[in-house]
């Protein structure tokens, strides 16, 4: 039974992308002038060579992190957009850290701790909105997204007046390749992250569905009141949660960070939080799922800059595709659940009998 509930999940989610993907497709057929072209190159390009599909790979990356992020702190019941704060700020801490401590050294260690001192940092943050709901209900969407902004400003002061580099305006100081990760790419366009990411997503999903606190926290966000008749600690479970989530965030920041970049000169929030919920809902909540979610929207958004390189579609198309994908997704959930409360209603109405 189990068994077929999960081939189920896995082909309705798959129509629901093949829908989304159609609708997105017509929408591309009628803004553009030359409809066939412009749907081959988004369909295309992405595989046109080696760098191209590494750019999927890239792209991908920092989706992976803020998915799994998502998943666990919404598996629990609570809707935290700190993951967009927490990714800013694991790749400032990261960025702001790596020149200082790499020196003259070589390897992989320096950027490791840099990312870990991040990912802690942006844990820490966390902590707040989490301890807020927890002890005080305040609304943790509120909270956390206020939160997000006041990163983003004590950020962007501290790089324009205290941590930034003397000699540039508005930036960190360069990263030397002894203070970034490792590329797996000769033409140093895919970095050791991707493995990185793929690890973090696996060992998030086995701690939700294979460890007596991921037991917690799924009860937690099924039913809080009977996880306490049960003897679970909700407050905690929501404390915990959260700030795992933060401290994924924080470590995809870093890991894209230095990966990727050679300095840290973001002036607003990258937008990589809120995409984790576009890849959790994609994923069904399920850390399993994540990287094929993650690497399916990095297609289509690689698609869609090769096709506004190339055509007379813009750039901007991939966000009305991501639109699509929500609204068909939003469609799918609705009807499930309006399924399962028809199912309890039979039910309780046998049972009455």
């Amino acid at each position: 039974m189990m068994i077929e509930r999960r081939t189920q999940g896995i082909i309705a989610t798959a129509a629901a992308l093949v829908v989304s993907m159609l609708l997105a497709l017509v929408l591309v057929c009628i803004v553009s002038e030359e409809p066939l072209d412009s749907v081959a190159v988004f369909l295309t390009e992405p595989f046109a060579d080696f760098y191209t599909i590494c750019r999927i790979f890239t792209e991908s990356i920092p989706l992976m992190f803020t998915g799994a992020a998502v998943c666990l702190m919404t598996a629990s019941g609570q809707f935290n957009m700190f993951v967009e704060g927490g990714f800013f700020l694991g790749a400032f801490v990261a960025a702001v850290l790596a020149p200082e401590l790499s020196g003259d050294s070589s390897g992989i260690i320096v950027p490791v701790v840099c990312i870990l001192l991040g990912a802690v940092a942006s844990g820490v943050v966390g902590y707040a909105p989490a301890k807020l709901k927890s002890s005080l209900g305040v609304d943790e969407f509120v909270c956390s997204l206020m939160l997000n902004y006041i990163v983003l400003w004590v950020v962007l002061f501290l790089v324009n007046n205290v941590l930034g580099d003397p000699d540039m305006t508005n930036v960190t100081k360069y990263l030397e390749d002894n203070a970034k990760l490792p590329f797996l790419s000769p033409d140093n366009e895919l970095s050791v992250g991707f493995l990185i990411a793929l690890v973090v997503s696996a060992l998030a999903a086995v701690f939700l569905y294979r460890t007596k606190w991921g037991f917690s926290i799924r009860l937690c966000g099924s039913n809080s009141q009977f996880a306490r008749y049960c003897g679970v600690e909700t407050c905690r479970v929501v404390v915990y949660s959260q700030v795992i989530g933060a401290v994924l965030a924080g470590l995809g920041g870093g890991v894209y960070i230095l990966g990727n970049y050679y300095r840290f000169a973001w002036r607003s929030l990258p937008n990589y939080g809120f995409d984790g919920f576009v890849i959790a809902i994609i994923a069904h909540n399920n850390p399993w799922y994540v990287p094929f979610a993650s690497l399916f929207l990095a297609y289509i958004r690689v698609g869609a800059q090769q096709m506004a390189l190339y055509t007379d579609v813009q750039n901007e198309m991939v966000y009305i595709i991501q639109g699509l994908m929500i609204i068909v997704f939003g469609a799918k959930i609705l009807v499930d659940r309006i399924g399962q409360r028809s199912i309890g209603s039979v039910a309780s109405k046998g049972g009455s009998k």
